[in-house]
């Protein structure tokens, strides 16, 4: 007797130590989950397939029905609040009827019996397996509480095929959270889990058994609330259910992104900053747009709008067709590294303008140039001459655009794209100049965030396409607010396309501020403009980096960026004006000479309004129109002004390059007569600016070939003042010959290093010096 009651008080020792110490299990994190997707109005875009290929969220008990909640326990578990997880009246009654009886299997589960066997995938068809299924149970009761393990329950529980949890179940059947379910919706997927095969929503064969169950479990819930007897008649209709395999699938590049960027995985519901309605606007105005333009070989284009006040990402097209494999269509284009052509600009005007060079009316120089071993071009092959720093931009010149990276100095244009975030730069050396011309490759994400800071005076703040990102934040200063409006300033007038412009004209809507760009190779085609609180950003050509000539910014980007525009703007009469507190601003109007740009001397004949920021633009008089003292008896210049004897007289003194564009182009100038035979050389030398030597240039290493010396040249040229017409050129202080301003001269090299010389035929003189080796 005492060797019984010790083994009774071991045994009851075990099973108090085991109830104590039994770990507590996980029930949240040993499964992965799917993620759903809406866009800014909740519309859902899409529900992910979780890792092991189920559709599965979690949800808190508070979320789901109260409804739902009370008719599932009326269905599996009127006991739940009353007994430890196990209901042992119940499992021996089943194991009467099963094992003795062998009339009919009965599990008599308990909910939290079926969490146990959900979480630990148990098989409890036997003895061993119900056995340790009730040992669960008890484990999950000695450490959770009743609302947690239902709450368990309900994220677990099979609902048909692949679905598991209430949460997925009501998202794909009903298209609503659980907490929103219907009576006849709740009942409906209380009775799915006892026996999902058969009940399945979305199978047809498996309609008859659900209607049957659903319509008992109908007759026990209005047996407790009479009141709903009046929803009878809703359970006579079929079932209105959504498969899965009819699950939306939409805005695909911009999910897929935010899927690429790696959410965290506890992040299950995700409210993007997509617009759906925008979204299907710009998904039809793309696929209308290429297939318009197929002919031309426009088979491909992607998209983005950007609320710049707010940098959301409203709508994003990757492609013209996400599931066009002959285009690559599943490849983003948004994120795709491409040339952007001469899309990059506008930000070397507006550094140049926050670092003094220029102001908009600042006179450029659209000539021909050697930068070391880099002879850029014109998108057309001509120069234009003199040109403001307004119309250079609008027309995209590349000379000029040059020329002012170089006068950046440093930190550079390469330093500000690398603060501006653009990412896989290379080192500058690697681009060079060619970075003014797009050079490096970008995103249209990345481009869309340096356009927005033009909008937003001059801060970059990054994108947004998770509504729960913070909204606002200060940004990151790149420019100033001052230069970025006046950039935007420019860009709105930036005519629109050929195909748009009697549209424009014929309205007075909104203004539009807008760039192209044209990569090397005519692969990639690009527009980018803002109006209202818009952003729109296009991009036209092929994934696979091939050429066509039709892609060209303004005929091929253009057209497409402004039926964006137009579907999507308000006509609000929007001015870029708007953007800016211009009580904020240090800038002003001023006068400039309108040939020039510079502030006008006495000589100027004719002004202009140009914008002006006080201490930053530069200061310069203007020095092109110049009155000078004419003979009138002989019609040249006079040594000196004596007044009844000379008159003065305004003469356009252009420096040589440009002079010489001028007289390519058929424009005829004012230019100065020569002087009168008597002036002195120094009198002459005087009167005008000295020569600025082109080539050779000191910072480089002429590298010439042995063999026949007469085939070896480097080219002497000089920019003279408009009234040169010889310039005469020494090395070491030997005379080598003259050459004309407009043309050089060939000198033929010895290998050292020089000093070099010009004197032009009025005395004034400049020099520079030239190295010189020769290679095999």
């Amino acid at each position: 007797m005492k060797r019984v009651s010790l083994i009774l008080a071991a045994a009851l020792a075990t099973v108090v130590a085991a109830w104590l110490f039994c770990p507590r299990p996980d029930l949240d994190e040993f499964c992965p989950h799917s993620q759903v997707f809406f866009d800014t109005n909740d519309r859902l875009l899409r529900l992910t397939l979780a890792a092991d290929e189920r559709y599965r969220l979690h949800c808190a008990l508070n979320d789901i029905s109260p409804q739902l909640v009370e008719a599932t326990l009326m269905y599996e578990d009127r006991n739940f609040y009353d007994h430890p997880g196990v209901d042992l009246p119940a499992l021996a009654r089943a194991a009467w009827t099963t094992y003795v009886r062998r009339s009919r299997r009965v599990g008599a589960s308990t909910i939290t019996m079926q969490v146990a066997r959900l979480r630990w995938r148990l098989h409890t068809s036997t003895i061993g397996g119900k056995l340790h299924q009730v040992l669960r149970a008890l484990q999950l009761t000695r450490h959770f509480t009743k609302a947690r393990i239902l709450e368990a329950y309900f994220n677990l529980a099979p609902y048909g095929g692949n679905i598991e949890g209430i949460a997925a179940a009501s998202r794909i059947y009903f298209d609503k959270p659980p907490d929103r379910l219907s009576l006849p919706e709740a009942l409906t997927l209380a009775v799915v889990p006892q026996n999902p095969s058969h009940r399945n929503p979305a199978a047809e064969t498996g309609l008859g058994h659900l209607q049957v169950a659903r319509k008992n479990l109908f007759e026990r819930w209005t047996a407790v609330h009479p009141e709903d007897l009046k929803l009878a008649g809703f359970f006579q209709q079929p079932l209105a259910v959504r498969r899965p395999n009819r699950l939306p699938f939409l805005a695909p590049h911009a999910v897929n992104h935010l899927i690429g960027k790696g959410l965290p995985q506890d992040k299950q519901s995700i409210r993007t900053t997509i617009d759906l309605n925008r979204q299907r606007t710009l998904e039809t105005l793309v696929k209308q747009y290429v297939t318009r333009r197929s002919a031309e070989g426009i088979v491909n284009a992607a998209a983005l709008v950007l609320n710049h006040q707010t940098m959301a990402v409203t709508a994003l097209c990757g492609s013209a067709d996400f599931f066009d494999d002959a285009i690559q269509g599943q490849v983003n284009g948004t994120a795709a590294r491409r040339s952007p052509g001469s899309a990059l600009k506008p930000f070397i005007y507006a550094m140049a303008m926050d670092r003094g060079l220029i102001h908009p009316m600042s006179l450029m120089k659209d000539a021909p140039r050697r930068f070391g071993g880099f002879t850029p071009e014109n998108f057309d092959q001509r120069f234009l001459g003199p040109v403001s720093a307004h119309d250079t931009l609008i027309l995209s010149r590349n000379l000029p655009a040059v020329r002012l990276q170089v006068s950046l100095g440093e930190p550079g244009f390469h330093d500000f794209l690398k603060r501006a975030g653009i990412g896989d730069l290379k080192p500058a050396t690697h681009y060079g100049l060619s970075l003014a011309l797009g050079g490096a490759e970008t995103t249209m994400l990345e481009l869309s965030g340096l356009y927005a800071a033009l909008a937003n005076g001059g801060r970059q703040r990054p994108l947004r396409m998770v509504a729960d990102d913070p909204p606002f934040s200060a940004g990151e200063p790149l420019l100033s607010p001052e230069a970025s409006y006046l950039t935007l300033d420019i860009l709105k007038d930036n005519p629109p396309p050929d195909s748009h412009a009697l549209l424009i004209m014929a309205t007075t809507g909104n203004q539009v501020a807008w760039k192209t760009g044209t990569s090397h190779g005519f692969r990639d085609a690009w527009a980018i403009g803002i109006s209202g609180e818009l952003l729109v950003a296009v991009w036209v050509g092929n994934f696979d980096g091939s050429g066509n000539r039709a892609f060209v910014g303004r005929r091929a980007a253009g057209p497409l960026l402004f039926d964006i525009l137009n579907a999507m703007v308000p006509d609000t009469k929007w001015r870029v004006d708007d953007l800016v507190d211009f009580s904020q601003l240090n800038l002003k109007r001023i006068d400039v000479c309108a040939a020039s740009g510079n502030l006008p001397g006495h000589d100027c004949p004719h002004t202009k309004k140009s914008w002006f920021i006080p201490g930053v633009s530069p200061i310069r008089v203007c020095t092109v129109h110049r009155a000078i003292p004419i003979d009138p008896g002989t019609g040249r210049r006079a040594c000196r002004f004596e007044p009844g004897r000379t008159r003065l007289e305004v003469f356009d003194f252009w420096p040589s390059d440009l002079l010489s564009i001028f007289r390519q182009a058929g424009i005829a100038l004012k230019t100065p007569p020569p002087f009168a035979e008597d002036c002195s050389l120094d009198t002459q030398a005087a009167a005008g600016r000295p020569p600025a030597i082109k080539s050779p240039q000191s910072n480089l290493e002429y590298a010439m070939r042995s063999g026949n010396p007469s085939a070896r040249t480097v080219p002497f040229s000089a920019v003279a003042d408009g009234d040169v017409d010889r310039l005469y050129w020494f090395v070491d202080d030997r005379y080598e010959g003259f050459s004309s301003p407009m043309a050089p001269m060939l000198w033929t090299p010895r290998p050292g290093r020089f000093e070099v010389r010009v004197v032009d035929d009025h005395g004034r003189a400049a020099r520079t010096t030239v190295s010189v080796r020769i290679v095999d």
